[in-house]
């Protein structure tokens, strides 16, 4: 007794059915990997390997591993680290809000990379501009955030482009320029010339010495607040709660949190 042949479009059929059921498995295992990975996060209880067990073959959504890989190492203090998988992630082209996430999380992985209590030299200082500029032009991008304010597309975004401006202007002027900015300064050069011909130049020497050591003063005085408003303001975007909340940004919330 003959067989009949199986037509060939059947087999066709049954390799189209498997090749399905395959991707099908591979994406639900790829859910439940990545379920497993932000429980863990929620409860402080970073677990990196879960998700690097999702960069290869990790479609749709490929720049999402990154993203949390990003988070644990930017929660470990890892900002180096975190950076590039932020970097990574932005470039994996993601969509809408997360896109937003993601660069909002680089841009202050930048900021926290620069040690603000160590620019004691020129080189220093000119590094520290260099990664606030780069980071700034990674919120302006797409009008996440925009240079007055008028039509940005995130408010979370357009806030940390307006703190990055603030630090840059310390650093381009760390004295405060008390020269152009005391209005005691006129009249005290002023005094120093009427005195000039004074006969007890003795006196008048060590009156200009004290004015100028209560200028250095104030000087150091503002660098020192400038640096505390420096650290205020990584205490304001680092700060975390409990719980779920743990992973917000500062008082905004939100973009630490893993997907």
């Amino acid at each position: 007794m003959d067989f009949k042949k199986i037509p060939v479009k059947i087999y066709g059929l049954l390799a189209l059915f498997l090749a399905l059921a395959i991707a099908s498995g591979m994406l639900f295992g790829r859910i439940l990997v990545n379920h497993s990975f932000v429980v863990s996060y929620a409860k402080g209880n970073y677990q990196p390997a879960k998700e690097e067990g999702l960069l290869t073959l990790n479609v749709p959504e490929s720049y999402l591993p990154y993203y949390n890989l990003g988070n644990v190492a930017f929660e470990k203090e890892d900002y180096n680290s975190a950076i590039g998988y932020y970097s990574r992630a932005l470039s994996l082209y993601p969509v809408g809000q997360k896109e937003c996430d993601i660069r909002i999380n680089l841009a202050l992985s930048m900021c926290y990379s620069i040690d603000f209590d160590n620019l004691t030299t020129q080189d220093s200082l000119d590094s520290a501009q260099v990664i606030l500029y780069k980071a700034r032009d990674i919120l302006l991008t797409n009008k996440w955030a925009t240079e007055n304010g008028a039509g940005h597309r995130d408010d979370d975004a357009q806030q940390l482009k307006e703190d990055i401006d603030r630090m840059l202007e310390q650093l381009q002027n760390p004295n405060g320029d008390d020269s152009q900015n005391d209005p005691n300064q006129d009249e005290e050069d002023k005094d120093d010339g009427e005195n000039s011909d004074d006969s007890d130049k003795s006196n008048n020497q060590t009156e200009k010495e004290k004015r100028q050591k209560d200028k250095l003063d104030r000087n150091k005085k503002d660098a020192l607040e400038e640096r505390k408003q420096d650290q205020d303001f990584l205490d304001k975007y680092g700060s975390r709660g409990d719980g779920e909340d743990a992973a917000g940004i500062g008082e905004k919330g939100g973009s630490y949190k893993p997907w």
